[in-house]
């Protein structure tokens, strides 16, 4: 793993994605220019890569992410050091209703999907998604739609790119 400035460097390439248990950012941007790239392998070179757009995960947003990508088989007791009981109130009933539509099963303090719950998985986790997150992805997309011609075109503007919405944003 490279590291630059203390913080791993995991995605490689200027399009790349990194993913520490707080961090979640990137180098370069998702659809770099040739500018972009020279600018990137020129810094990666010189070992000088920063990140340029990224944030840092709570406590909150990191048991959020446990659960979009773990839940394949989590013992929930692992996300007690970041406050799981205190906010179990945001996740135990879409694990409840997971478990009642056959998603996932427990055992004591452990979930795991169900086969049925491979199969809905992307569906699932983004209900574990923060509102802020949602938003957040859903002004990436807007704005890439945006910048893409022919996607106006075909689709129209403006589009609403994202639509799920939480119980706490419906109200």
């Amino acid at each position: 793993m490279l590291t630059f400035h203390g913080v791993p460097l995991l995605g490689l390439g200027v399009g790349a994605r990194s993913y520490t248990g707080v961090l979640d950012y990137m180098v370069g941007s998702v659809k770099p220019s040739m500018t972009e790239v020279a600018d990137y392998i020129s810094r990666a070179e010189a070992h000088a890569l920063r990140p340029v757009t990224g944030f840092v995960l709570d406590d909150e947003e990191i048991i959020r992410k446990r659960l979009v990508l773990d839940t394949f088989d989590l013992d929930l007791a692992e996300l007690d050091r970041f406050g799981y009981r205190d906010k179990a109130h945001l996740f135990e009933p879409i694990l409840d209703a997971a478990e009642e539509t056959g998603l996932l099963r427990r055992l004591g303090r452990r979930v795991q999907l169900t086969p049925e719950g491979f199969k809905y998985r992307d569906i699932l986790s983004w209900m574990f998604f923060s509102d802020n997150v949602v938003q957040l992805d859903r002004d990436y997309y807007e704005r890439l739609h945006q910048q893409n011609q022919r996607a106006r075109k075909h689709m129209g503007t403006p589009v609403g790119i994202s639509g799920i919405r939480t119980a706490r944003a419906a109200s």
